[in-house]
């Protein structure tokens, strides 16, 4: 059993490490979205613009047992690793796989300079599924520090129903008045919302809770964030937004979801955030429900919405909760400093 690196010029590793994660997929959480091949494969061929991503898998006699993923930042936060887990097949834990490409990667983040690393781990939550936590003992174990909870939930694309759905939507667009225009798309952003966009990307890492996790806020310029739709294009990822501008033409408030290409019948919720200057007007429900309409008429195969948030992000889960996600499981992320 060793550890090697490998990349997009090995295809049929790339093909093992798949089947291993749908089959940790199958065996761990089946209640989940299953893996994508397409996203899974670009992942190796593209990266975001201030991203580097190294794979390393666990071999014996030809056969990857799992494998995982650093993600190192080149501009901002280039003291962090970001240690994506990928797998460990069913058949061949409790071998020392998962301990392997961990006390692997972290070395490999030393000798590249990291001095911290962030990883998550699935557990379990209240009222969800079972979750093997074994990946969350091996990190504690390893003097890695819990830094957050996030938790994850389902909801059907018309959690409403049309009467109450029009309900909330006509309360929301009351309480945000005639001071804000949502405007809609799917895809790239357009180019006389680039630079705007970019203040919003920029926004997140300083807005959305973090926990314990140290991290610098990243700024993303237009050519940063050209470069993120060039990758979801390759990855098969379909990007559905809604804005609210205000009478300025600046974005104060955002909501997308992404689709994947191929008749998937699972969406996944990413970042939902308003100014803070902008807040109280009701703008994140007005927009979730609007592009809730929008993905129903654009991509009329997709029958459920999946997201994630931090366990203290009150606002966010009450938006939720009144959206009728229900909680499925959780992930908590830790953070190591290494060398302490």
């Amino acid at each position: 059993m060793k550890i090697i690196e490998f990349s997009a010029a090995d295809p049929e590793l790339i093909a093992q490490a798949f089947a291993v994660s749908t089959a940790a997929h199958r065996a761990d959480t089946p209640e989940n979205p299953a893996p994508v091949e397409r996203f899974f494969t670009t992942l190796f061929t593209h990266a975001f613009p201030g991203r580097e991503n190294y794979w390393f898998a666990c071999v014996e006699d030809g056969t990857l047992l799992g494998h995982t993923r650093a993600t190192f930042f080149t501009d901002e936060n280039r003291e962090l690793a970001m240690l994506r887990f990928g797998a460990v097949h069913p058949d061949h834990r409790d071998r020392g796989v998962g301990t392997a490409l961990l006390d692997h990667v972290e070395r490999f983040s030393a000798e590249h300079g990291r001095t911290t690393v962030l990883t998550s781990a699935p557990v379990y939550w209240e009222n969800g599924p079972a979750r093997d936590e074994r990946f969350a003992r091996l990190l504690e174990d390893r003097d890695y520090s819990k830094a957050l909870t996030t938790v994850n939930r389902r909801s059907p694309v018309d959690p409403l129903g049309p009467e109450r759905e029009a309900e909330q939507y006509a309360k929301a667009l009351a309480a945000a008045g005639d001071a804000y225009e949502v405007r809609q798309w799917i895809g790239a952003v357009p180019d006389d919302l680039l630079d705007t966009m970019c203040r919003m990307e920029t926004m997140i890492i300083s807005e959305i809770p973090l926990g314990e996790i140290e991290m610098e806020v990243e700024h993303v310029t237009p050519e940063k964030l050209r470069g993120r739709e060039a990758v979801y294009a390759a990855e098969g990822r379909i990007i559905a937004h809604s804005v609210a501008l205000d009478r300025t033409g600046e974005i104060v408030a955002w909501t997308e979801v992404g689709v994947d290409e191929g008749g998937y019948r699972d969406a996944h919720q990413a970042i939902t955030i308003v100014d803070p200057a902008h807040r109280g007007h009701r703008l994140g429900l007005l927009l979730k429900l609007a592009n809730l309409r929008q993905i129903r008429e654009r991509f009329p195969h997709v029958e459920y919405i999946w997201t994630d948030n931090a366990d203290v992000n009150a606002p966010m889960i009450a938006i939720n909760e009144l959206l009728n996600y229900t909680t499925v499981d959780a992930s908590a992320e830790y953070q190591k400093k290494l060398g302490d």
